[in-house]
């Protein structure tokens, strides 16, 4: 990397706070191990549907917009559970 484009990154970074920081850092992390040569194939086999799951959302394969309640009930039900 150039020190233009790392002078570019620090001036963006700068005045950021730490939880943006942090988040960049991972995504860099993420791209950094990506680069290695890791094989993504071997990574999607440990992700991997469990039977249950694959169950599970077989039985919803077939709901319509009825079963679902809508946005406001939802915003609703969560603003009494939790306060917000």
């Amino acid at each position: 990397m150039t020190s233009n484009t790392l002078h570019t990154i620090h001036k963006k970074l700068q005045n950021q706070s730490e939880d943006i920081l942090k988040q960049v850092l991972g995504y860099l992390d993420g791209i950094l191990e990506s680069k290695r040569g890791d094989n993504r194939m071997e990574h999607a086999d440990n992700d991997q549907l469990t039977e249950e799951q694959k169950q599970a959302l077989d039985t919803m394969e077939n709901l319509t917009d009825a079963d679902f309640i809508s946005r406001e009930e939802l915003h609703q039900r969560t603003r009494e559970r939790y306060g917000f």
